[in-house]
């Protein structure tokens, strides 16, 4: 997998995809709109951003960042999250995705973290 694996599906499946650049420095594949369909924030819609990986094979990144915060910026072991250092409207989620990324798995993973809150 790769970055512009990932973003072909996203947009396969009819996500509205960007890059960002954030306050850090680092390079993201943003999913503008991402509509949540599950838990406690199902209904809502954010922007999820997602770090780029250079590593080969690909390296999922440890969290992912949303915009607007939708949860207390709290790192107790329920939320862990945290000010993202995308930019002040950025919410840093400390998640780690398990086993080989795919774009499929990685957006189903997307959707878990959200299912779970």
């Amino acid at each position: 997998m790769t970055n512009e694996d990932l973003e072909s599906h996203l947009r396969e499946i009819g996500c509205d995809v960007e890059y960002l650049t954030g306050s850090d420095g680092v390079p993201y594949l943003v999913i503008r709109g991402y509509q949540i369909s599950k838990g406690s924030l199902a209904g809502r819609t954010c922007d999820v951003a997602i770090q780029q990986s250079s590593s080969m094979p690909y390296v999922a990144p440890p969290a992912i960042h949303t915009r607007p915060p939708l949860v207390p910026m709290d790192m107790t072991i329920a939320l862990r999250t945290q000010p993202s250092p995308i930019g002040s409207d950025w919410q840093y989620w400390s998640r780690l995705l398990r086993g080989q990324p795919t774009p499929a798995t990685l957006v189903a993973h997307v959707a878990t973290i959200f299912s779970e809150v």
